[in-house]
């Protein structure tokens, strides 16, 4: 009896440790960033915010899925990784990520950076009290792009024939009536430049396809992010004007953005989900609007296409880059 009371004291000592260990691992957040396309700034930056909120590695288990450019691969990926278990929240980018997560799990939290409305798009019951599982940013992209249709009126009075640049992430989840809408009420005849698979990016934005735009509005859209460097090169090349969502663009050598500051829209995103890790419910948590918003303008690339630019235009812009 004294041995196997010795024994038993002897394994209870060494599974000890091992039961302290795995519950340690389990008491570990997990949270799974989901999008289309993979972005290394984006990923540095939620790892930064996440960090100075107290979210270090160590005391959080950060993964970055994403679906390679394929917006239809979302919802195997989102189902992936609800199957796999022990997820404390998703971060979805983009209203199809959102979605995706929202159709494989009605019980994990999920924090979405939303291009349209939620509410239409079904991820809630209202801005205010979403009710389910899921809150966020919403971007409310129709209204914004609308704006820099107006502000492509501005800068090419005469301008007739513009292109609106949209992947599958973009145009599958929202309506671009709207924004269609605009364009006409200011005179445009407004085509839709849909780039169903990245790779038709150079083919589909290539000088020769464009010669017949006066101009270009692009939405926001993350698969369009993921390749910035050659959609910028490209819309160049054509000497087409060409109005992004973000400063980034501008700040890589684009003519000119309008829209919402997504840098701070990413640092309120992560500040709900430190809310959420704390324990707050998402269906108790409002959707934000963005407060901030960008205009940005590159007088070099204005020059290069032969662009005046009205004063008007020029006094309103948060940053002009000589």
């Amino acid at each position: 009896m004294r041995r196997r009371a010795f024994i038993g004291l002897m394994m209870g000592a060494i599974g000890w440790p091992l039961i302290a260990r795995t519950q340690q691992s389990s008491a570990t957040p997990r949270v799974v960033h989901l999008g289309p396309v993979e972005i290394p700034a984006q990923i540095a930056a939620t790892k930064r915010l996440l960090a100075e909120l107290g979210h270090v590695e160590g005391r959080i288990r950060l993964e970055f899925r994403h679906a390679a450019g394929d917006a239809d691969a979302l919802p195997a990926l989102a189902q992936e990784i609800v199957r796999d278990g022990r997820v404390d929240v998703i971060i979805a980018i983009s209203t199809p990520a959102a979605l995706a997560a929202y159709k494989a799990t009605r019980t994990i939290p999920i924090v979405t950076l939303a291009a349209v409305d939620p509410v239409a798009s079904g991820l809630a019951d209202s801005l205010a009290r979403p009710g389910r599982n899921v809150t966020g940013i919403a971007v409310f992209s129709e209204e914004t792009t609308a704006k820099r249709i107006e502000l492509m009126r501005e800068i090419l009075p005469r301008a007739v024939h513009l292109g609106t640049v949209t992947t599958k992430v973009s145009s599958g989840a929202q309506s671009l009536t709207p924004v269609l809408e605009a364009g006409r009420k200011l005179g445009f005849q407004v085509e839709a430049i849909n780039i169903d698979d990245p790779a038709s990016i150079g083919t589909l934005l290539s000088p020769d396809n464009l010669a017949r735009f006066d101009g270009l509005v692009f939405v926001p859209d993350v698969v369009l992010s993921g390749h910035q460097a050659e959609v910028v090169r490209l819309v160049n090349l054509s000497r087409k004007p060409a109005i992004f969502a973000s400063p980034d663009w501008v700040a890589n050598g684009a003519f000119m953005s309008f829209g919402p500051d997504f840098a701070d829209a990413g640092r309120r995103l992560i500040a709900q989900v430190d809310r959420v890790l704390r324990g707050a419910k998402p269906g108790d948590l409002p959707f934000e609007r963005p407060t901030k918003f960008d205009l940005r303008i590159n007088l070099r690339i204005a020059k290069a296409l032969g662009l005046d630019l009205p004063a008007t235009v020029i006094a309103r812009a948060d940053e002009v880059i000589e």
